[in-house]
């Protein structure tokens, strides 16, 4: 690490391992080749790609603030398996692009096909956390054949029970609305004290807040043109259309044939197991672990607990 460490400015070790300088290119991980795929009509995705090139190809989807390096403490170890570890950034996060776009969870799971086919792998088994669940689930729905099993972490799926419980729990969504305003969520999101984050980091991550190193460059990531807006719109589109297109029944008709695992901490205060009631109803095959002590930010809280169950999951799907 000595001739890279004039491309680092936080060092907190994980894995040999320190926090990364925001470039204009991603920053470099041992064994990670990055590609960038260009979809056509101004979307260009980046992947980070490990392991093998034949080893069975796992794609991991990350959330919101982070992008894929939210997963670089688990992409060595899975490559040293043998799986080819595949972390993409959705559109408007990371080093993909931030086209001027409503940013449907549809479009942003087309992507995830696109770059299936782009990179010729598939079936992908697929783990994703926070806003990658609901975007990588409904990849699974328009493209079952690019599936072959899902594992979710502290995230949530486009189904929802129309019953009391649920219209309860609405409230929990009002940490969106600054995020989704006009003109004030860019502000928000891109503020360089990071302050909305860090409250918010705090209320749904339990006894655990994202290290302040880790809030701080997914930041300084969303404070390049363009990021920050497309992170307001992430929130804006699904509150505008795409909850109730969800409410109405969108994907209702849509059944899972293929394994689906969920590890959930129960201390999110937003995305509680109360809204996994449905995942029953829809997914044949379907086995929930749920993990007191634990909030929203599992991966960063229990990346050797998460990596435990990601190895079970590959190895038993």
């Amino acid at each position: 690490m000595v001739g890279e460490s004039v491309r680092y400015r936080r060092y907190r070790i994980t894995y040999s391992v320190v926090m990364p300088v925001v470039t204009d290119s991603p920053p470099d991980l041992p064994g990670v080749q990055h590609r960038h795929l260009d979809l056509g009509a101004g979307v260009s995705i980046h992947v980070a790609d490990a392991g093998p090139a034949d080893g069975q190809p796992v794609m991991l989807i990350h959330g919101f603030p982070q992008n894929w390096w939210e997963w670089h403490e688990l992409i060595g170890p899975l490559a040293a398996d043998g799986y080819r570890v595949l972390c993409p950034d959705l559109r408007g996060a990371g080093w993909s692009s931030a086209p001027r776009d409503r940013y449907l969870k549809n479009d942003m799971a087309d992507d995830l096909a696109a770059v299936c086919d782009r990179l010729g792998v598939g079936p992908v088994k697929l783990v994703a956390h926070d806003w990658g669940g609901p975007v990588a689930t409904i990849f699974m729905l328009r493209h079952p054949e690019k599936v072959a099993a899902f594992m979710g972490l502290n995230t949530a799926v486009p189904w929802l029970k129309h019953d009391r419980e649920a219209l309860l729990n609405i409230w929990r969504m009002w940490y969106q609305v600054p995020m989704m305003l006009p003109f004030i969520g860019p502000k928000v999101i891109a503020d360089p004290k990071a302050r909305y984050f860090k409250m918010l980091g705090s209320w749904v991550g339990g006894d655990f807040r994202t290290p302040d190193e880790d809030i701080a460059f997914y930041v300084d990531c969303m404070r390049r043109p363009g990021y920050a807006e497309a992170g307001s719109r992430w929130y804006r589109t699904f509150q505008r259309r795409e909850a109730i297109r969800w409410l109405r029944g969108e994907f209702d008709d849509h059944e899972v044939t293929v394994p689906v695992r969920w590890l959930h901490g129960t201390d999110d205060s937003v995305l509680t197991p109360e809204l996994l009631r449905v995942l029953p109803e829809k997914c044949r095959d379907f086995e929930l672990e749920l993990v007191p002590g634990v909030g929203h930010w599992i991966v960063e809280q229990r990346p050797e607990l998460v990596l435990d169950r990601l190895r079970t999951f590959l190895k038993t799907t």
